[in-house]
């Protein structure tokens, strides 16, 4: 991990080791409460919706993953010749209950699922402006200060998988 580990390096859950998902016990029964007792005209459905496609998305992400692994298990090619860990399986999806953390911004409540416009703004935001600062801000990470204390936590998966491109720490 990191040589010099900065301040919120670490999930404020990571102390709850598997029962981490739990946290998500309460925000899954206010929604689903909400949607089932609110009028229909005050009912949010995107707001119950984040975790169903929470699953699906981890089911998409398992699906790829155990197709990644099959093939590094069972293919000639290997760039390490070792087997992945619980541990960096764990560390790694750390980041997916941290996405729930939309729900805590007020606009965000009653957003429709799809609007046409919303799909060419941020197609034209991610080609532009996002891909320039996150390749800088990388490349910044790269510099000794932040690397020793944040960013070789995301360099210390030796073996990869696709869900290692996700893994950040809390900060970052």
């Amino acid at each position: 991990m990191a040589s010099k580990p900065g301040i919120l390096t670490d999930w404020p859950w990571k102390p709850l080791g598997s029962f981490k998902w739990v946290i998500l016990t309460p925000w899954i029964a206010h929604s689903t409460y909400s949607f089932l007792v609110n009028d229909p005209k005050e009912r949010d459905l995107g707001y119950f919706l984040i975790f169903p496609y929470m699953m699906v998305r981890m089911l998409h992400d398992q699906i790829w993953i155990t197709l990644s692994r099959h093939r590094t298990a069972k293919g000639k090619n290997r760039i390490v010749d070792k087997g992945i860990e619980f541990e960096q399986v764990d560390r790694e999806s750390n980041c997916k209950i941290f996405e729930n953390s939309i729900t805590l911004i007020p606009e965000s409540s009653h957003l429709p699922l799809w609007r046409t416009d919303g799909v060419v703004i941020t197609a034209l935001l991610h080609a532009g402006p996002v891909e320039f600062l996150y390749y800088w801000l990388h490349r910044a990470l790269h510099h000794h200060f932040l690397y020793s204390r944040y960013h070789s936590h995301h360099h210390s998966s030796i073996v990869t998988e696709p869900i290692t491109c996700m893994f950040s720490i809390f900060l970052f």
